[in-house]
């Protein structure tokens, strides 16, 4: 048998090789696996939406109220939303939806800067939640009292399906007195 001068034989060089491209080819072939499955996630179609900002007394909630009402398309449950909301210095996203009432807890939001008034969301993400499907809204209201929103401030607003992370619906509304 001929070995080479460093001492490894060359079946022994071969089978090496082989074994860690073997290696290599289970290390990405599991990790395409994995990344792939997230692909199975379809987003919903949710094939208009409308919302309006109310700026002063609304139903329950009073003044300064979004809501984004859902005209058509796939319905999809309280439970697999979010909702991003977006002011011209801040930020804030409604999460683990819905609510058992009307009230936000620290765990429904991410927002550093308080936009969302804790007390009073509505529509399908409250109450235990329901479908968001045609004719049906989602309905939260934003701190104004610490000059938040002034008017003429855009509101963007996007419901996020949380399973595939895809935007069901954005919505650009207009403050106003």
């Amino acid at each position: 048998m001929y070995c080479d001068p460093r001492g490894v034989s060359p079946v022994i060089g071969v089978a090496l090789m082989l074994s860690i491209t073997v290696l290599l080819a289970a290390t990405v072939g599991g990790f395409v696996f994995t990344a792939s499955s997230d692909l199975n996630q379809r987003t919903p179609t949710v094939a208009r939406s409308t919302g309006n900002f109310v700026t002063g007394p609304s139903g329950g909630c009073g003044g300064n109220t979004v809501a984004i009402r859902h005209d058509g398309g796939d319905s999809v449950p309280a439970d697999e939303l979010e909702v991003a909301v977006a002011l011209p210095d801040s930020d804030a996203r409604i999460v683990d939806l819905p609510v058992s009432g009307t009230a936000l807890s620290t765990s429904n939001t991410d927002d550093p800067d308080n936009v969302v008034y804790d007390y009073c969301v509505g529509g399908v993400i409250a109450n235990g939640g329901q479908q968001w499907s045609a004719g049906r809204a989602i309905t939260f209201q934003l701190n104004a009292g610490g000059g938040t929103v002034e008017p003429g401030d855009t509101i963007e607003v996007r419901v996020v399906h949380t399973p595939s992370n895809g935007v069901l619906a954005a919505v650009k509304l207009t403050a106003r007195r």
